[in-house]
C-alpha cells in the first residue's frame, strides 16, 4: 500500500475495481481518513460510478469525501483560496456560451475582424494554453501568431475581463490552483500534508496543467498511485500527453509497476491481435493481455468494392446475427470520421434497420447537412419559409434581428412567402443600403441556382455551397469542430450524386426520414473510436480501414511517427471493445466530393499476425508468409491500373503495389521502377501500378 505504484492497466482488465478496492482497503485498514485521499477521474460518470462501488463496499456515504474530476477538485481547493489569485468568494464558473461572448468583446476591444479570427477559435488556442499550464505572461511566440500575432495580449485582456467578472473558466480552475501554489508555498504544504494517498484513474490522459497540478500536491513520494494504460492513449487533440504516464517512471525512481494483462473481455484471437498490433509502436512501457477464454472466431478482414458495398456487407452480417438469435444492440460500427456514418445510416433507414449514434448526432441531424439542406430546399421551393428563417443570414450578411422581422411581418401581413417578402421589400429599397445590397445578391443567387435546376445534382450541391460561402465558412473556421464539418459536407455531395437532381434527392430524404423508426432500446451502434473508449460490445464492425481514412492523412502530416502511434492506439482500442467476433473492412474505392478515388488497405492491416485473422474466407497457417494482397481476389478482377494523378518519386520512397503489396523503391529507369517489396523481395514494375504517398 505505501510507495509510489504505477497499475498498468490493459484494456478489459478490471482497472476500476483495482481502484476502488484499494481505496476502500486504505481507509479499512485505517491507514487514511476517507478526507485524506484524493481520487481523481475524468469525467463526472466515472466519479459517481466509483462513489457508488465505495458506497457498496463500505456501507458509508461518500459525500464530503475528496473523490471526483480534475476540475471539480480544483474547484474544491479555489473556493477556498479565491483571494490569492484577486477572485472574490462566490466567483462564478461560465461556461462556453458565455466565454464566446466574452471572447468577441475582447476582438472588438483590440480592432480584430471576428469574421476572419473568430471568437470559437480564440477560446480553442487560449483553452490549449491553459492545457499547458500557460499564463498570458508564459506566452511569447508559442503559437501567438492568432489575430496577427496578438494572441498573448487578446489572452490577457480575456483574463482581466474575467478577474473584473469575479469569474474564471474551466480551463482556470486547475491553472489558478497552480498560481496560488505558487504565490503561497505554505498552502501548497498544507495539501501536500493532507492527502496521505492520491489515486488517478486514466492518468495517460492528462494533460501538462494536470500533470504540474498532481506532481505540486503528491512531492511526498509514499501516496501517488495512478492507474492507467500507455496503449489507450487516444487524446492528444484535446491537450492529453502520453508522455505522462512514461514520465512517472522517471519523476518517482522508486515507483513500482503492477501489470494487469488478464482480459475479462474477449476471446483469444481478439486480444493476440491486438497485441501484435499495438507491439508495433516504440513509445510503450509493455504489456501483453490473456485470458482464459478460448481463441473463439478469427478476425474476419473483408474487401468490398466501394463503400456502398461495405454497409451492404456489414448490414447483412448483422441481420444475420439478429437471425441466430442475437440482439441489435450487440453490434457496434466504429468507425474513425464522423462522416463515415453517412454510407451505414442510409443503408439501415433503405432497410428499416433500427439504429443509433451514440456520442454524437445522426448525419442529416447535424448542423452543417441542416443548413446545406436549407439551402437546397430554398433553391427547389419558393414557399418555404422554415428554410429561409435557418439560412438568409448563413453566413452572416448584415442583417439584423430587426430586418428579419420585418421580412416576417410583410410576409404574414400580405399573405406570402418570406423570399417573396424580402423580395418586394428590397424591390422598395425597404432596408439600409449595405443590407438591401446583402440580402439582393443572396436573392439574385438563388434565382440562378434555381435556374440550373435540371443540371447534375452533385455539380449543382457544390455550386450552391461554394457560391452561397458556406464551405467557406467552415474552411476559414479553425475550430476544432471544423474539419469534420467540412468532411460532412463532402460526404453529402457524394450522397446526392446518386440521384438525377436536387428534387429528387430532397424527396428521398424527406421519405425516408419520415419512416425512420424511433426504437432506440434495441438498435445497432454506431459511434467514433474515440467515442468508444470504456465501451465493449459482443461485436464490433470496424470500417475504413484504408490508408488516409485510418491512418488519419492529418494526423500522418501534422504529427508523423507520433501521429502514427496514436492511430495504432486508436487501432488497438476499435479491436479490443469486442467480446466475442470482430469484422474489419475496407473498399478498393470511394466517391469523395462527387469524385471516385481509389483506396489501398491501411498498414494497420498488414500488420495482424496471419494466424488470427481470415482474410475474404481465406484461412491463413502461422507458417505461411504471404502478403495479404496476394489473397486479395477483388484486385486481381481490376482490367485496368488505378489511375493516378502525376506522381513525384525518389530513390528510398515507400510504395504500394496492388499484387506485391509495400516496398521500397530502390531504382528508376524511365517508367520501369525497381522496388524491394517486404515479402516477394525486388520486382520490376510500371510506375502507373504503384500508389505513392503511403
Amino acid at each position: 500500500m505505501e510507495g509510489p505504484l504505477i497499475v498498468l492497466a490493459g484494456a478489459g482488465t478490471g482497472k476500476t475495481k483495482v481502484l476502488t478496492t484499494k481505496l476502500s482497503k486504505i481507509i479499512t485498514d485505517r491507514l487514511a481518513s476517507p478526507y485524506e485521499i484524493l481520487t481523481v477521474t475524468f469525467t463526472n460518470k466515472a466519479a459517481n460510478e466509483m462513489k457508488i462501488r465505495i458506497e457498496s463496499i463500505l456501507k458509508l456515504s461518500t459525500a464530503g469525501w475528496w473523490i471526483g474530476t480534475f476540475h471539480s477538485m480544483g474547484a474544491r481547493i479555489l473556493r477556498k483560496n479565491p483571494e490569492i489569485v484577486g477572485l472574490k468568494k462566490q466567483f462564478t464558473i461560465i461556461d462556453t456560451d458565455d466565454q464566446l461572448r466574452l471572447l468577441k468583446q475582447v476582438l472588438s476591444y483590440h480592432n480584430i475582424d471576428e469574421k476572419r479570427w473568430p471568437a470559437r477559435n480564440l477560446n480553442f488556442v487560449i483553452q490549449r494554453w491553459k492545457d499547458k499550464g500557460f499564463n498570458p505572461t508564459n506566452i511569447d511566440t508559442i503559437g501567438s501568431d492568432f489575430g496577427n500575432n496578438k494572441g498573448a495580449k487578446l489572452y490577457e485582456t480575456y483574463q482581466t475581463r474575467l478577474k473584473t467578472l469575479n469569474a474564471v473558466d474551466y480551463g482556470d480552475l486547475l491553472l489558478q490552483n497552480l498560481n496560488i501554489f505558487k504565490k503561497e508555498p505554505e498552502l501548497l504544504a498544507f495539501y501536500q500534508n493532507k492527502f496521505k494517498y492520491i489515486l488517478v484513474d486514466e492518468y495517460q490522459d492528462t494533460n501538462l496543467c494536470q500533470y504540474d497540478w498532481l506532481k505540486k500536491i503528491s512531492t511526498n513520494e509514499n501516496k501517488m498511485c495512478v492507474v492507467g494504460d500507455d496503449d489507450q492513449s487516444i487524446y492528444s487533440w484535446r491537450g492529453a500527453e502520453a508522455a505522462n504516464l512514461l514520465k512517472f517512471e522517471k519523476d518517482y525512481p522508486k515507483v513500482k509497476v503492477i501489470k494487469l494483462e488478464k482480459n475479462y473481455r474477449s476471446k483469444g484471437n481478439i486480444l493476440k491481435a491486438a497485441n501484435f498490433l499495438i507491439s508495433k509502436n516504440n513509445s510503450r512501457m509493455g504489456k501483453k493481455l490473456w485470458t482464459d477464454e478460448d481463441d473463439g472466431n478469427k478476425i474476419e478482414i473483408k474487401n468490398t468494392s466501394n463503400s456502398e458495398e461495405e454497409a451492404i456487407f456489414i448490414s447483412d452480417t448483422i441481420e444475420e446475427l439478429k437471425r441466430s438469435g442475437q440482439e441489435l444492440n450487440s453490434c457496434a460500427i466504429l468507425v474513425r470520421a464522423s462522416y463515415q456514418t453517412r454510407s451505414f445510416e442510409d443503408r439501415f433507414i433503405k432497410i428499416g434497420l433500427p439504429y443509433k449514434i451514440i456520442g454524437g448526432t445522426k448525419f442529416y441531424e447535424r448542423l452543417e447537412i441542416r443548413d446545406a439542406m436549407a439551402f437546397f430546399r430554398l433553391t427547389v421551393s419558393d414557399f418555404d419559409d422554415l428554410a429561409f428563417e435557418r439560412i438568409v443570414n448563413v453566413p452572416r450578411k448584415g442583417l439584423g434581428e430587426k430586418s428579419i422581422r420585418s421580412i416576417e411581418l410583410y410576409a404574414r401581413e400580405n399573405k406570402i412567402s418570406l423570399i417573396q417578402a424580402a423580395s418586394i421589400l428590397v424591390n422598395k429599397k425597404f432596408f439600409t443600403p449595405k443590407t438591401n445590397t446583402s440580402l439582393s445578391n443572396f436573392l439574385k443567387l438563388i434565382l440562378k441556382w434555381r435556374s440550373q435546376i435540371s443540371m447534375n445534382a452533385s455539380d449543382l450541391a457544390e455550386i450552391i455551397l461554394d457560391e452561397s460561402g458556406y464551405t467557406t465558412m467552415w474552411q476559414n473556421d479553425k475550430s476544432i469542430e471544423a474539419e469534420g464539418r467540412l468532411e460532412n459536407l463532402k460526404e453529402l455531395v457524394s450522397a446526392i450524386s446518386e440521384f438525377e437532381n436536387i428534387r429528387s434527392f430532397l424527396e428521398h430524404i424527406q421519405l425516408v426520414m419520415d419512416n425512420e423508426t424511433n426504437n432506440t432500446n434495441n438498435s445497432v451502434n454506431i459511434l467514433t473510436l474515440h467515442a468508444a473508449k470504456g465501451l465493449e460490445y459482443t461485436n464490433i464492425f470496424l470500417p475504413g480501414w484504408e490508408e488516409e481514412v485510418f491512418p488519419n492523412k492529418r494526423a500522418l502530416e501534422e504529427r508523423q511517427n507520433e501521429g502514427l502511434e496514436e492511430e495504432r492506439r486508436l487501432a488497438y482500442v476499435g479491436i479490443t471493445r469486442a467480446r466475442e467476433r470482430l469484422w474489419i473492412t475496407h473498399a478498393n474505392s470511394r466517391v469523395i466530393h462527387g469524385q471516385w478515388y481509389y483506396s489501398i488497405p491501411s498498414r494497420f492491416i498488414e500488420e495482424l499476425p496471419k494466424e488470427n485473422i481470415i482474410i475474404n474466407g481465406f484461412n491463413f497457417n502461422s507458417e505461411e508468409n504471404n502478403t495479404y494482397i496476394e489473397y486479395n481476389n477483388d484486385y486481381t478482377n481490376q482490367s485496368k491500373p488505378v489511375q493516378f494523378q502525376e506522381k513525384k518519386i525518389r530513390i528510398g520512397q515507400r510504395v504500394f503495389h496492388q499484387k506485391f503489396g509495400y516496398g521500397n523503391i530502390i531504382s528508376i529507369e524511365g517508367e520501369n521502377i525497381e522496388v524491394n517489396f517486404n515479402k516477394t523481395n525486388i520486382k520490376k514494375v510500371k510506375i502507373e501500378y504503384l500508389m505513392t504517398d503511403v
